[in-house]
């Protein structure tokens, strides 16, 4: 497994809800770190990742939203409820004969709320999706601690991902970044951050710097954004989108929901084509620098 000496800080989760049988799914502790602090993450790696030895692998790090974040201890259950992570673990449903679909609750601060009717995350994940994604990625999602702060630290996440690859064979011409709300924010900033690194950009009902957004006109991006969003609204998208369109971006793509308000993510991940479209992409000459 290992591509150097280098070896990840295993840690507990403290719950059981990460645990599978049929996909390895570990918690590790972020020790390469500029700041005071570094980002707990799990790690997912496809079946056969350890009889394909020679093997490079694509790579997707997930970012979640601040809902998924965790704020008292043991709460990185939370950061599973949507998007990559539950793909994995409905994938592990899946092997195991049950229907591909969680059972992770909200954390108790959210008991004195009124049930949120558009809490999707018990939705099942298609077959053909879960399949895709856990047994052609290394996925990697780091659970944010608001005792850090709120938002994505670009520069922690990169150095999360160098540790990722001194561990892991990466491709790493086929490293790609998604995430929604918060993540999406954090999709753009990590993509403007480090611009050559990655082979794609996904952000959902997310935002970012309009100016910036220059140094990732040449990623191929595919935007998504729910059009009754009353959370993040559809124009915080649509505003980089257009700033990209007018640099004559190489490849973005936009997909508004006309139905959906502010979990357009849902149905965004359970899209066999969004998945076939990070699939195929790899970086251009230009950032192999």
């Amino acid at each position: 497994m290992a591509t150097s000496a280098f070896s990840p800080k295993v840690k507990l989760p403290g719950h059981s809800y990460s645990k599978t049988s049929h996909v390895s799914f570990d918690y590790f502790e972020q020790t390469n770190s500029p700041a005071a602090y570094g980002y707990d993450y799990f790690v997912s790696l496809p079946p056969t990742y350890d009889t394909s030895e020679s093997k490079q692998w694509p790579l997707i790090l997930f970012l979640h939203g601040a809902g998924e974040s965790q704020r008292e201890a043991n709460e990185s259950y939370v950061t599973l409820r949507h998007g990559v992570p539950k793909i994995i673990l409905c994938y592990d449903k899946l092997k195991s004969g049950e229907e591909p679909k969680l059972e992770i609750p909200l954390p108790g601060r959210f008991s004195k709320r009124q049930p949120n009717k558009g809490d999707l995350a018990g939705m099942p994940v298609k077959d053909e999706v879960a399949e895709l994604v856990a047994e052609n990625f290394i996925t990697v999602t780091p659970s944010l601690n608001m005792e850090w702060g709120y938002g994505w630290n670009a520069t922690i996440l990169s150095a999360l991902l160098d540790e990722v690859e001194a561990f892991y064979r990466v491709d790493k011409d086929r490293m790609h970044v998604t995430g929604f709300s918060m993540g999406g924010y954090g999709t753009w900033d990590v993509g403007i951050h480090t611009p050559d690194r990655f082979a794609s950009l996904m952000p959902i009902c997310g935002g970012g710097d309009t100016v910036l957004v220059r140094n990732v006109k040449h990623v191929p991006q595919w935007v998504h954004h729910g059009e009754r969003d009353d959370i993040i609204p559809l124009s915080a998208s649509r505003k980089m989108v257009d700033a990209l369109k007018k640099l004559n971006a190489d490849e973005v793509k936009f997909t508004t929901y006309p139905d959906m308000a502010h979990d357009s993510w849902t149905v965004a991940y359970d899209n066999i084509e969004v998945w076939r479209w990070v699939l195929e992409k790899k970086r251009g000459s230009r950032s192999k620098a």
